[in-house]
């Protein structure tokens, strides 16, 4: 049996509240007896002044471990990222309790047929092909997954969400190796919301931001908008810290997550009736799933 608590997308340096939140998380850490717990990206900028945020995590004694965001790589190169991080690789597996996880670089673009990092939004380049997972990676993934254990796979980027250059690209080639014996679950950040589907027998979901939702481009559609939100930066923050806890055993995979509310402005407010964001529920919640296996 495995228990682990998992969250997303903190952009710590973003805003005002994020040692707040920081808090809420360990909170919940402590009350449970948890094996690790896991950072989908986005965590934090990746310099010098943030290693005290990779500290408080570790503070609770257990493994923590993080994937790497795009975010991570808006100003900071690809070493310097592994370094902050301790990491040897941008993607690696560890053994907990008997299950394989399976720790995801999706932070890769094609672009004229070459395979780059992510570096200074070097993605919003005409003619790319974002966010991939390179040929190297998807090599060593198959190994991974040849021997009998069961897996859990972690990502920054979904495997489903089929919104404009929002999932994974070149999906089916990695996809095509998910045998659902094995890979128990996927989960991923990025998107900022709240997402749960089962493709060929395993299940994917997306855990929402412990931060915000990204609705930048819904005020950027209107001037009144703009005017009246500016102060915003494109984020409707929730009050919460959203986090899910998950425990898998031989029967069942048990998803914990959380109901929340926004900080103040929501999407009403700027006439987004649906709450719907990129293929995504933006409500403030995480939602709970029981998984037969």
């Amino acid at each position: 049996m495995i228990r682990f608590l998992v969250f997303g997308d903190l952009h710590y340096d973003e805003v005002s509240d994020g040692d707040r939140r920081i808090d809420e998380i360990l909170d919940v850490a402590k009350k449970r007896n948890l094996d690790f717990i896991v950072s989908l990206g986005d965590l934090c900028n990746p310099v010098e002044e943030n290693r005290k945020v990779l500290e408080r995590f570790k503070s609770l004694g257990i493994p923590f471990y993080g994937i790497i965001g795009n975010h991570e790589t808006d100003n900071c190169k690809l070493h310097e990222i592994l370094d902050f991080y301790s990491m040897d690789n941008p993607y690696y597996s560890v053994v907990c309790n008997g299950y394989k996880l399976i720790f995801l670089n999706s932070c890769y673009l094609q672009k004229d047929g070459n395979e780059e990092v992510f570096y200074k939004k070097n993605f919003k380049q005409e003619n790319t092909l974002y966010p991939i997972i390179p040929t190297d990676e998807i090599c060593w993934l198959q190994e991974e997954l040849k021997d009998d254990m069961k897996c859990i796979v972690f990502s920054h980027h979904s495997f489903v969400n089929d919104s404009p250059k929002r999932g994974i690209q070149d999906r089916e080639a990695i996809l095509k190796n998910f045998d659902p014996k094995k890979v128990l679950l996927c989960l991923n950040g990025h998107d900022h919301g709240d997402a749960y589907s089962v493709v060929d027998g395993i299940p994917y979901m997306t855990i929402n931001s412990s931060n915000y939702a990204w609705l930048g481009s819904q005020i950027a559609s209107s001037r009144e908008l703009q005017e009246k939100y500016s102060y915003l930066n494109g984020m409707l923050q929730y009050k919460q810290a959203m986090n899910a806890y998950v425990e898998i055993d031989d029967k069942e995979i048990r998803i914990t997550g959380m109901e929340g509310e926004y900080l103040s402005v929501t999407p009403d407010d700027i006439g987004l009736h649906d709450y719907k964001w990129n293929g995504v529920s933006i409500r403030p919640r995480i939602s709970s799933h029981t998984i037969k296996l």
